[in-house]
């Protein structure tokens, strides 16, 4: 995956609400399409916006600035028409199609944080997740998270498990040396981007409770083969403990809170 330079810094919200200074200029690395819609914005935003990029996804961390002109209809149908217009920037086709609400938030502002999940075939993208951030007159002021792209042609072969969800689970339990949960595990389908972000799996994410040990058991099944790609104990993580060691291109937490 190319390498894309930050363009400006991390603001804060007060930032966010007031005029910014910092003109950010469009890496060479961008496509033409890229390099447009950059300029879109910047021009909506009077000349100066900030971007920050995930350098090993190659898709915006975070950007901000007056983003978009007063948008129509409730603040989900003006996030995917926001999104929509940038939708090279994060490798899509069409915004509904690759984003599914999370929820939306409202705070003492005014403002509307519509949080969307990554979605291809209609199955979630662990560890990706865009909030677009909505002020009161309607203008998206800034947009930040996780997003890999390219998933649904990296995912072509993988459309349908292989394995159950019964399956899974059996083996997760004989993985984590669980004879006997503290709830029954559940196990959710998702796509996987690991060890690289070309490298798409299909998994169950299996949800193993042991109240014993204690232990909250996130166990990566693979759905075409049954192999464990990868676990971690996500009730350390909780804790503020050290977590196990997690993929480089999908976090268990983003940058998103």
């Amino acid at each position: 995956m190319k390498a894309k330079r930050w363009l400006s810094s991390f603001l804060a919200l007060a930032v966010l609400l007031s005029p910014l200074t910092v003109h950010a200029e469009p890496s060479d690395q961008l496509s033409p399409s890229e390099h447009r819609e950059l300029k879109e914005m910047t021009e909506r935003s009077g000349g100066t916006i900030q971007v920050k990029w995930d350098d090993k996804l190659g898709t915006p961390r975070f950007i901000s600035g007056k983003l978009s002109k007063p948008l129509k209809g409730e603040p989900l149908d003006m996030a995917l028409h926001f999104l929509d217009s940038i939708k090279d920037l994060y490798h899509v086709d069409k915004a509904k199609k690759s984003f599914a609400l999370k929820r939306i938030d409202q705070d003492e502002l005014g403002m509307h944080h519509v949080r969307l999940a990554h979605v291809v075939n209609g199955i979630p993208v662990w560890g990706d997740e865009v909030i677009v951030h909505i002020d009161k007159s309607r203008v998206v002021r800034s947009i930040n998270g996780q997003f890999t792209p390219n998933v649904e042609r990296n995912s072509e072969r993988l459309k349908s498990p292989t394995f159950t969800g019964e399956q899974a689970i059996k083996a997760a339990l004989e993985h984590v040396k669980v004879t006997q949960p503290s709830a029954p595990p559940k196990a959710m389908l998702h796509y996987f981007a690991y060890p690289e972000p070309e490298q798409i799996n299909l998994v169950y994410i299996v949800n193993v409770y042991d109240q014993t040990a204690p232990a909250d058991w996130k166990v990566f099944v693979d759905a075409m083969t049954g192999d464990i790609l990868y676990k971690y104990n996500d009730l350390k993580t909780k804790k503020g403990n050290a977590p196990v060691k997690k993929p480089a291109v999908a976090h268990e937490g983003n940058e998103t809170d």
